[in-house]
């Protein structure tokens, strides 16, 4: 590739003790991160540091000459702790001045402080790096300071996401000249296999590049623009859909719920789902989905056999012959699921999650499950590995599969998992 093509270097920097300690889980860094890859740039690494200026200002000065944007969140606040300010401005060498406008925004803040002291320490937001441009929280109080210096830019936002986000879209509205990532979903097929499908499909592309990610069953493919622009990139995606086939179930980064509840929606069909050892996980799966009331009419979680007799119709007869776990059983759930809640499509799964509960006929991982359509009903076995929640995320993604095969025909085989 080119070097003139090439995405602009970033880096993530999140401060907070409660994250490098383990007291809180840290979302900054992979929202942050991939906002930044989605604006254009090549994230290189993404850090947490503790609420330490020396080991803050210490990263600055190793980092600042090597990337072209920086972007830290944390450490902007009010408490003794809140030291982010003072560590780069220490890494720019420069000095920090009472900004009066930002003073003046921070007096009702200080008026809800009954003492005095607190009151003083709010006013430290107002402490700006000179040669800043500030960000004005449109939640909260602390204000963002965005840098410019001779190897880029260097952006402090506040830690608490509901503050930094605000602040994250007005820095990266001006990135001019990236097309934003295009994310191939792909179901069913090994993550070597789709590299090697995508790989033969872009041969002799350049200015792109693309990444795998996978999880258990799915495999998403993004298309990264490094310099190749909007059109080509477009180009590149649908030349990686055609090689990819009926493994690929979005062009647009619809998850699989939503092509699911889309296709359903557009067809006039209603789909409810009979769950037992996945505890509702596929329902609430497709209830994630905005507007899912159009096309979801309901579910059951059946967990006891008592409540798979009562309320889904399967036969004392079918549970005593063939057990909870059976391809009868599967098949009674989704038939019982489809008539008593008036859907189109009913998907049932029953199956032994563990970590007890297994024998040597049924060992721990059996599932079976079964699809209910106006035209059959069928039913089928996997052997998922895993621990228990490996065994029902496998089997929420099994069921899926068999849905999308319901609704899209030529969605292609059901997801090996």
């Amino acid at each position: 590739m080119d070097p003139e093509l090439a995405s602009p270097t970033a880096a993530v920097l999140v401060v907070g003790t409660e994250l490098t300690s383990g007291l809180r889980p840290d979302t900054n860094g992979p929202n942050v991160a991939r906002a930044l890859e989605d604006a254009g740039y090549d994230v290189r690494s993404v850090t947490a540091l503790p609420d330490d200026a020396d080991a803050i200002a210490s990263f600055l000065t190793r980092a600042l000459p090597g990337h072209r944007l920086i972007v830290v969140t944390g450490g902007l606040g009010p408490t003794h702790d809140d030291v982010t300010r003072e560590a780069a401005a220490r890494a720019l060498g420069r000095t920090l001045t009472c900004d009066e406008g930002v003073l003046r925004s921070l007096g009702p803040a200080v008026a809800r402080h009954g003492c005095a002291e607190a009151g003083a320490r709010v006013l430290r937001q107002a402490e700006i790096i000179d040669g800043a441009r500030i960000l004005m929280p449109t939640l909260g109080t602390a204000p963002g300071q965005v840098l410019e210096h001779e190897h880029g830019t260097l952006a402090l936002l506040p830690g608490p996401p509901h503050e930094m986000g605000p602040m994250l879209g007005v820095l990266l509205d001006d990135r001019p000249g990236h097309a934003s990532p295009r994310i191939l979903r792909t179901i069913g097929h090994p993550e070597s296999d789709i590299q090697l499908l995508v790989e033969g499909a872009l041969a002799g592309s350049s200015g792109m590049a693309f990444t795998i990610l996978a999880s258990p069953g799915l495999v998403d493919v993004i298309l990264r623009d490094g310099g190749a622009g909007e059109t080509a990139l477009d180009a590149a995606a649908r030349a990686a859909a055609v090689a990819l086939g009926d493994a690929c179930y979005s062009t647009d980064g619809s998850t699989l719920a939503e092509a699911i509840m889309d296709a359903a929606e557009r067809l006039g069909l209603r789909i409810c789902t009979a769950e037992s050892c996945t505890g509702g996980m596929v329902a609430s799966a497709l209830t994630d989905v905005a507007g899912s009331s159009a096309a979801f009419a309901g579910g059951v979680v059946a967990y006891a056999d008592a409540v798979k007799s009562t309320v889904l119709g399967v036969s004392s007869a079918t549970l005593e012959a063939h057990g909870a776990v059976s391809a009868e059983t599967a098949i009674a759930m989704a038939e019982g699921a489809r008539m008593r809640l008036g859907a189109d499509i009913a998907v049932a799964i029953t199956g032994i999650a563990g970590p007890t509960g297994g024998s040597a006929a049924k060992p721990v991982g059996t599932v079976w499950l079964a699809i209910a359509t106006p035209a059959d009903t069928h039913a089928e076995r996997r052997m998922l590995p895993g621990d228990r929640d490996g065994v029902r995320i496998r089997a929420t993604v099994a069921a899926l599969g068999l849905l999308l095969r319901a609704v899209r025909p030529a969605a292609g085989p059901g997801v090996d998992v």
